[in-house]
């Protein structure tokens, strides 16, 4: 029997559906092909390596829903999977949300996301960047003895796509990594220090002298570190600390959470919820974004979503779900994977660039703590509170001073984001969520 091409096997399931009763059906494959090697003391440590084709499909009977997914795409299998999906939408609760999204896309734009160049690579050439990360760490220092492991990745996802309403869509899109975690030794004093990049095209990676040189200084700026009293300072968060208290900030701006009273900002729609200097935008057309695709979960088309327009909320983020139970369309934000529904996640969420270098942002600083890390879950996006772990340097002076870490920032989120005063022109895309460098005029530490 022939093999059947994606779009074939897609259209047979989503076309059985629909004679088997669905009024709406949707389908979605998944295709990852992944491989990653671990190097460690200049010995290949591990080799992953996966290769995975899956199928979801979705129905809709009576505004009632029915999902299943598989990984055998044998016919019986999926003759089966049609029937058994029909047959939990019987058993759901009808919502009259429940409908698939008719949104018709516009054709495609370039948005190089995939690289021959990374789908191509070979074992040997993955090995030979992770070692020589990894012997520039050592390079750098003779302090830096060992590693917790040097690694280097590479993935190709194809996305394919149809639904009832919308003909066969399909994207292909790669991912390369390349990250050192290096150990600063100072006698029976040991500190870690982790530097890495992420691109879509591989051209666009960081070269392995500056991600091994990068984690090594990062190990070494931690030797020596310490607690600080409890004080009310400026904190600086550093461009990658900040992305972090940007990612976990992102619940707040989900329409869903808004629905469910689940984020603290879901009556200011319109108002201004944080400081002029700060716009927030989630771009899923973003050229070589690492979040950047031409449709989503759904088969919706992404789009640029302005967010946060110099401290004022002009939108939150939707599926086609949340968005109709809100009376406003998807967003283009529904993230899934053949094996999950859509759920509202982000494509390149990030803080627009501000006109601030870093360096002035410190020596502009008396006495305050310039964080470089952030440990643990500390943002409840409900309470819109903020309690959480951090390690940086404390600035004296305006300059950075001894590393300091077992200390905890704490605020209340509103009052955080309308106290920044300053917005760093620092900003990398090593993430699909990141910021540049941020200060917040005063926030609570807990130190000894």
């Amino acid at each position: 029997m022939a093999t059947l091409t994606p779009q074939e096997i897609m259209d047979r399931v989503r076309t059985q559906a629909e004679r088997s009763g669905a009024a709406e059906a949707e389908t979605y494959l998944d295709v990852v092909t992944f491989r990653e090697v671990r190097v460690r003391q200049r010995e290949i440590e591990l080799i992953q390596q996966s290769a995975i084709k899956g199928l979801g499909l979705r129905v809709y009977r009576d505004h009632r829903m029915g999902f299943m997914y598989t990984t055998d795409l044998r016919t019986p299998v999926l003759d089966e999977i049609v029937n058994r999906t029909i047959a939990l939408a019987g058993e759901a609760t009808p919502r009259d949300e429940n409908k698939l999204p008719e949104e018709i896309p516009p054709p495609t734009q370039e948005l190089e996301i995939y690289d021959p160049s990374v789908a191509g690579m070979q074992l040997a050439d993955q090995i030979a960047l992770a070692r020589a990360a990894e012997e520039n760490a050592f390079a750098r220092d003779k302090r830096i003895q060992t590693t917790l492991d040097s690694r280097c990745g590479m993935q190709v996802n194809e996305v394919h796509f149809t639904n009832t309403f919308l003909g066969y869509q399909t994207y292909h899109a790669t991912t390369c990594w390349l990250g050192v975690g290096a150990i600063a030794t100072d006698g029976a004093k040991k500190r870690e220090g982790y530097f890495g990049d992420r691109k879509r095209i591989l051209l666009d990676l960081e070269t392995p002298e500056r991600v091994g040189r990068k984690s090594a200084d990062r190990a070494l700026a931690k030797l020596g570190a310490a607690s600080v009293p409890s004080a009310k300072t400026p904190v600086i968060f550093e461009s990658e600390a900040a992305g972090q208290f940007l990612n976990g900030l992102f619940g707040a701006f989900s329409g869903q959470n808004v629905l469910e009273q689940r984020s603290f900002l879901a009556s200011s729609l319109g108002q201004a919820v944080a400081s002029p200097l700060l716009t927030i935008s989630d771009e899923g057309l973003m050229r070589r974004g690492l979040g950047t695709r031409p449709f989503d979960g759904e088969g919706v088309q992404t789009r640029n979503t302005l967010v946060l327009d110099r401290g004022v909320l002009k939108a939150f983020l939707n599926t086609s779900v949340s968005g109709r139970r809100m009376g406003r369309g998807s967003t283009g934000n529904a993230n899934r994977s053949y094996d999950s529904l859509p759920a509202i996640g982000p494509t390149n969420f990030h803080v627009e660039r501000g006109n601030t270098r870093l360096d002035k942002m410190v020596s502009e600083v008396t006495k305050g703590l310039f964080v470089t890390g952030l440990a643990g879950f500390g943002i409840d996006v409900v309470s819109g509170e903020f309690s959480q772990q951090v390690e940086g340097r404390w600035i004296e002076g305006g300059k950075l001073g001894q590393a300091v870490e077992g200390v905890t920032l704490g605020g209340r989120l509103g009052e955080m984001l309308l106290g920044i005063d300053a917005v760093g022109n620092d900003l990398e895309y090593r993430s699909n969520v990141c910021s540049p460098s941020l200060r917040f005029k005063e926030l609570t530490i807990g130190g000894a």
